[in-house]
């Protein structure tokens, strides 16, 4: 004997033997095996609902002193820049490859970032500017030459080291719109109706898009402002900006310029979302609705191009051509206020509204072998119910002498 029983073998032996005769039994056996399907079912559902739920999901805590007001990251998803709303202020913040948040000290009031992954602009008030290699030490200072040495608070900016677009506000509040080459910033282009405030600006192929609401056009009853897009275009002087869209609906959140590898960038050279849904720009700069996206929080497009959205009803994805957004079950325990998201070289990063909380996803965990072996134990569940079904329907078949 290998093991010691507390109970005596020959109870455990006659404990089996009733065990198979009660299973055995020819009038036992239709109970048996409905107990054995609903056993089944039961193992079933718990699998599927399991299956349903997305792979390759984190969650860490940020240790971040507050709010994200504007966030960039690296191609390699490890460093990132971000504006956080700390208790003593708007602060420069820099995530190291330990995931470490420290404060830059960047002699300076900043106001905004933007860039890309390979390189990061800042911009803060005064016309202050610069831009940073992530992973490199220090900032690369740049001392704009404003025209009239009029010198504007940047509000949000985008582009590189060499040349980009920016948003200022200069005396009295007015915003304006600037192209910066080199040192040279142009004179400021004023939106075409006195009513419209523009707040974000992204390059895109032949200019830049600007979103921002209209002060007039509020909604009483939706409790918002109306969503504004301009197309800000460079001329010899101050550029030239062309009203696209007015709608009644929430100001857009977000602008996303289109990779020439994204697979929708076959029709649009730009997303451009708020609450109200996901449009798509296109490259005569007309404006179509994407079907199924209202009540968008936040989007973006990771590495093949499919959108992920966080929005009323939860996390989704989207994929060109498909036109049916997919509904995904993120892992319990995950919080559900998640309103900040960006993509962070090939992963999602998402944020809750105090910042503390960050989500990141591996979409190519979909495709890996866990998954794989998800969907083979589907398809073996499927056929252990054709074989439950084929063989209960030739048992009952048996009983009413039909075979």
């Amino acid at each position: 004997m290998f093991f010691n029983f507390p109970v005596p073998m020959g109870t455990v032996s006659n404990a089996l033997e009733r065990l198979f005769a009660f299973v055995d039994a020819p009038r036992e056996r239709p109970y048996v095996s409905m107990g054995g399907f609903v056993v089944f079912i039961i193992l079933g559902a718990i699998w599927t609902a399991q299956a349903q739920v997305l792979p390759g999901v984190s969650t860490t805590e940020t240790g971040l002193p507050g709010p994200l007001i504007d966030i960039e990251w690296s191609d390699d998803h490890h460093l990132a820049i971000a504006i956080v709303d700390t208790p003593d202020g708007e602060q420069l913040m820099l995530r190291d490859l330990r995931g470490q948040w420290t404060e830059t000290d960047c002699q300076c009031n900043v106001t905004a970032v933007g860039g890309g992954g390979e390189m990061w602009v800042i911009g803060g008030q005064d016309g202050w500017m610069a831009a940073k290699v992530p992973g490199n030490a220090g900032l690369m200072v740049r001392s704009l030459e404003w025209p009239a040495g009029e010198a504007g608070d940047i509000l949000a900016l985008d582009g590189d080291l060499y040349s980009g677009w920016m948003i200022a506000a200069h005396a009295g509040g007015e915003r304006r719109v600037h192209t910066y080459v080199g040192l040279t910033v142009s004179e400021g282009a004023v939106a075409p109706m006195d009513s419209l405030m523009m707040h974000d600006i992204a390059v895109v192929t032949g200019g830049a898009l600007v979103i921002g609401h209209d002060l007039v056009g509020a909604n009483p009853a939706a409790g918002a402002n109306a969503e504004v897009l301009l197309d800000a275009a460079a001329t010899e002087g101050a550029p030239q900006l062309t009203l696209i869209h007015r709608g009644a609906g929430t100001p857009f959140h977000t602008v996303l310029s289109l990779a020439e590898d994204n697979p929708w960038s076959g029709a649009f050279i730009a997303l451009v979302g708020g609450e109200n849904g996901i449009h798509g720009v296109a490259s005569d700069r007309g404006l179509h609705r994407i079907p199924g996206t209202a009540g968008t929080l936040a989007f973006t497009s990771d590495a093949e191009g499919t959108l992920w959205l966080q929005g009323e009803d939860g996390l989704s994805t989207l994929t060109y051509g498909e036109g049916v957004v997919d509904s995904k079950t993120l892992p319990a325990g995950i919080e559900a206020d998640l309103v900040i998201m960006d993509r962070a070289g090939d992963r999602i990063v998402l944020f809750n509204e105090d910042a503390s909380t960050r989500v990141t996803i591996d979409p190519t965990a979909q495709d890996s072998i866990l998954h794989s072996l998800s969907l083979l134990g589907d398809l073996l569940l499927a056929l252990v119910f054709l074989a439950f079904v084929t063989l209960g329907g030739r048992m009952f078949l048996q009983k009413v002498e039909v075979l």
